[in-house]
């Protein structure tokens, strides 16, 4: 019996924020080492991310190294817990992240808006092999992604997040990669 999104969110995240500390760096390490040889990454002049919260793949040495390699760098920004809309806003450095709508940092509100990222890398709670996601259960992603289809989109997740099926519904969006520690789901 396929298990639905409620059911298959629970379960991964209580799988997720059971792993080490010292298994989350060492995973999140290995996957932002295969992120950083693909070429969608390195030839990408505007990068969209997500600062990581709780157990997600630590996304913080990524951040540092986009702006190394001087791209545009924004983040998601959400006006108030009860806005439908999510834009990436560019920030210059990682102090510019504060607390938004969800506990989660974002950019200020005069911060700059990207317009057309060329990556978007995103959390995902789980996944198929079939890059079918589940996010946070906000639609905000998919709202996102379905008025920037043109932007390349890799989602960031751990082996242990993969699950057999996920039913997409229409409005879900897949990305067009999912990087875990592992593999690479093209």
């Amino acid at each position: 019996m396929q298990m639905d999104k409620a059911t298959i969110r629970d379960k991964i995240l209580n799988i997720r924020s059971a792993m080490p500390e010292s298994e989350c760096l060492e995973k999140s390490a290995a996957i932002l080492k295969k992120l950083d040889k693909l070429d969608a990454f390195l030839r990408a002049w505007k990068v969209g991310l997500y600062a990581s919260t709780g157990n997600e793949v630590i996304t913080y040495p990524l951040i540092g190294r986009a702006m190394m390699l001087d791209k545009g760098v924004a983040f998601p920004y959400i006006a108030s817990a009860s806005e439908q809309e999510m834009v990436f806003k560019y920030i210059l450095s990682v102090t510019d992240l504060k607390p938004g709508p969800f506990k989660l940092l974002q950019p200020g509100a005069n911060a700059t808006v990207m317009e057309m990222p060329d990556v978007i890398i995103m959390p995902l709670v789980a996944f198929d092999a079939d890059k079918n996601r589940i996010g946070h259960g906000g639609g905000y992603y998919d709202r996102y992604l379905k008025s920037h289809p043109a932007s390349f989109k890799i989602a960031l997740a751990y082996e242990c997040q993969r699950v057999d099926t996920i039913e997409a519904k229409s409005h879900d969006i897949r990305p067009d990669l999912i990087i875990t520690e592992e593999k690479i789901y093209e």
